[in-house]
């Protein structure tokens, strides 16, 4: 487990993302019974995520978090773009199974559902990064090559999206198992090289990094 810190502020911050990531998982694993679930589920889950850490970090005034949250909406508009070339030029996404509104080729929700990853693993793995250094690193990576896949696997079975016609475990690409390792190792890598997430605002140097490894940018292998 993560050591709190003394400082109150850090303690809440950890508390409340941790929460997001207990809230999500029973959730996410809950509504594989439900076979009502849509993109609705999608977004209501996501609205609540968004409730407990904006609301956060305007309350306790948490500039922190607060640039967190602008790293992982950047990220969210990013992987639009992803998204739209799985789904229009490698074919292997299918997003139809959730139906609702759209952005480009994305759900409406996503955008947000990448937001509230950002963050988490962002938080998480800094202090991973300060308690364990390099370690810690590879303590995240590891974290988002099994998580981000959980989502992946559960997300057919709630009717969010599939997969198809690439090399798979499961339901889940091997090239997003794969990626999800580098995306959050080198994304805080390179973030925490070019300097604190402490004193620095939404860091382009990380966007960057995102959008070069990210899983839905690698070619898959049918």
């Amino acid at each position: 487990m993560i050591e709190s810190s003394i400082d109150p502020l850090e303690r809440g911050r950890l508390w409340v993302v941790l929460m997001t990531v207990a809230i999500n998982v029973v959730a996410v694993s809950l509504l594989t019974f439900a076979p009502w679930s849509d993109w609705r589920t999608g977004l209501a889950l996501n609205f609540i995520d968004n409730c407990l850490l904006v609301g956060f970090a305007v309350v306790r005034r948490d500039a922190l978090l607060g640039r967190f949250l602008v790293f992982g909406l950047a990220v969210g508009i990013t992987e639009l773009a992803a998204d739209a070339w799985l789904v229009d030029y490698t074919r292997t996404l299918d997003y139809s199974i959730g139906g609702g509104p759209m952005i480009w080729r994305s759900p409406i929700w996503m955008p947000l559902a990448w937001e509230v990853v950002a963050v988490q693993f962002g938080y998480i793995g800094l202090r991973l990064w300060e308690r364990f250094r390099g370690v810690g690193l590879l303590l995240v990576a590891l974290l988002g090559a099994i998580n981000i896949p959980f989502y992946e696997e559960m997300a057919r079975k709630i009717h969010w999206w599939q997969y198809r016609g690439c090399r798979m475990l499961s339901f889940t690409p091997w090239y997003i198992i794969l990626g999800e390792f580098g995306i959050v190792l080198a994304l805080l890598a390179r973030t925490l090289r070019r300097g604190s997430w402490r004193s620095a605002p939404a860091p382009a140097a990380a966007r960057r990094s995102f959008f070069v490894t990210s899983p839905r940018f690698s070619l898959p292998i049918g």
